[in-house]
C-alpha cells in the first residue's frame, strides 16, 4: 500500500494540468498514489489522465459525472489507500521536496496534520507571505484556534492530514469555498499539528475564476455560510476565539450582502433572508474592532442601509470599468 494518497480533482484544466501532474510525479519522496478524478471534464482532461497512467503505475484515474470540485474530492478519499492524505489543485504545481519534507517533519514529531505555506501567483509574479516566521507545533485545540481566527489558511491544498483526522467529513457537495467549511473540522480531529515555513505550495490566481471575483453572489454566500458555521461550531466548543469567528463571520455578511446589491438579489430569497437575520442577531454583538470599510458597512446596515447598496452598485461599475 502507498503511505501517501494525493488527490487531485480534474475539470477543464487541459492547459494546465500536464505542468501539475508533472510536479507532483517529479516529487523526491515516492511512496505515494496520484488520484486523479476526472469530474466529467468536456475537453481532452480524461484522456489525458489516461495517458499518465499508461506511463506510471502511481497514477490511478477515476471518470465520473461532474460533480463539482468537493465531489471529486469526496470521490478521492474514498478511493485512497494511503494512510496519509494530500490534494493539489489542477491548475496549480509543487515544490519538488514538498511532500518529502511535510511528512519528514510528520514522523518526526508524531503530528497528525502538517500543513505549509505557498506562494501566490498572480501575472507570472509570485508573492509568499508566510504565517509565522519559523516552524511551529500546536497542541490540541491550539491549532484549530489558528485556523478559525484566520491565522493559519484555510486551504485544502497546502496540507497533509492523516487519515484518522478526516474520518468521515467529506466536503460539502456544490458549495464554494468549500475548504472554509471543512479544513478546521480535520485540525480539531488532529491531537498534534504541524507548520512548516516554507512556499512548497504554488497556487495560481487566475483571471475570471468564481472565487477571485468579489460579486459572485454564490461564492460569496457559500463562503458566509461557512464562516458562520464555524462561529456555531466555537460556540458549542467553548472555544476561546468566539469573538473573533463572530467578527469574521459578520465580516463576510457584509460582503455576502454587498455582492447581493450589487446583482440586485431579490430581498425575498432565503439566502438574503439568511444573511440578514444572521446580521440582525450579531451585528450588536460583535466586540472586536472591524477594519474601516467593514465598520462603516456594519454602521449603515444598522442605520442606512441605501448607503450601503450605493456602495455595491459603484464599486461593481468600477471592477467593470
Amino acid at each position: 500500500m502507498p503511505r501517501l494518497s494525493v488527490i487531485v480533482p480534474v475539470y477543464k484544466v487541459e492547459k494546465y494540468i500536464h505542468k501539475c501532474v508533472d510536479s507532483i510525479l517529479n516529487q523526491t519522496f515516492t511512496d505515494f498514489e496520484l488520484i486523479l478524478v476526472d469530474d466529467g471534464s468536456p475537453d481532452k482532461c480524461g484522456e489525458i489522465c489516461d495517458e499518465y497512467a499508461k506511463k506510471d503505475a502511481r497514477v490511478r484515474v477515476i471518470h465520473k459525472e461532474n460533480g463539482g470540485l468537493s465531489d471529486a474530492r469526496n470521490f478521492g478519499i474514498d478511493a485512497a489507500k494511503g494512510e496519509i492524505i494530500g490534494f493539489v489543485d489542477s491548475d496549480d504545481i509543487i515544490d519538488a521536496s514538498m511532500y518529502g519534507d511535510m511528512i519528514g517533519y510528520m514522523d518526526e514529531h508524531d503530528l497528525d496534520v502538517v500543513c505549509a505555506d505557498t506562494y501566490v501567483v498572480r501575472n507570472d509574479k509570485k508573492k509568499f507571505n508566510p504565517r509565522y516566521n519559523k516552524d511551529m507545533i500546536f497542541e490540541g485545540r491550539n491549532a484549530v484556534k489558528e485556523i478559525l481566527d484566520g491565522t493559519l489558511d484555510n486551504a485544502a491544498w497546502n496540507k497533509i492530514y492523516k487519515r484518522s483526522v478526516i474520518g468521515d467529513v467529506r466536503y460539502p457537495k456544490g458549495q464554494i469555498y468549500e475548504d472554509v467549511a471543512t479544513t478546521y473540522k480535520f485540525v480539531f480531529a488532529a491531537k498534534r499539528t504541524g507548520y512548516l515555513c516554507r512556499p512548497f505550495y504554488y497556487y495560481f490566481k487566475r483571471k475570471g475564476s468564481i472565487v477571485a471575483s468579489s460579486f459572485n453572489s454564490k461564492s460569496r454566500y457559500d463562503c458566509f455560510k461557512g464562516y458562520k458555521e464555524r462561529l456555531e461550531f466555537s460556540i458549542k466548543e467553548n472555544l476561546d476565539c468566539v469573538e473573533m469567528c463572530r467578527a469574521l463571520a459578520v465580516e463576510t455578511a457584509l460582503a455576502t450582502l454587498t455582492a447581493f446589491y450589487a446583482n440586485k438579489e431579490d430581498e425575498d430569497s432565503d439566502r438574503y433572508k439568511d444573511v440578514v437575520s444572521f446580521l440582525n442577531v450579531n451585528s450588536a454583538k460583535v466586540k472586536m474592532n472591524l477594519k474601516g470599510k467593514k465598520k462603516f458597512l456594519l454602521w449603515s446596515f444598522s442605520n442606512c442601509r441605501i448607503i450601503h447598496e450605493i456602495y455595491a452598485f459603484l464599486s461593481a461599475m468600477g471592477k467593470r470599468i
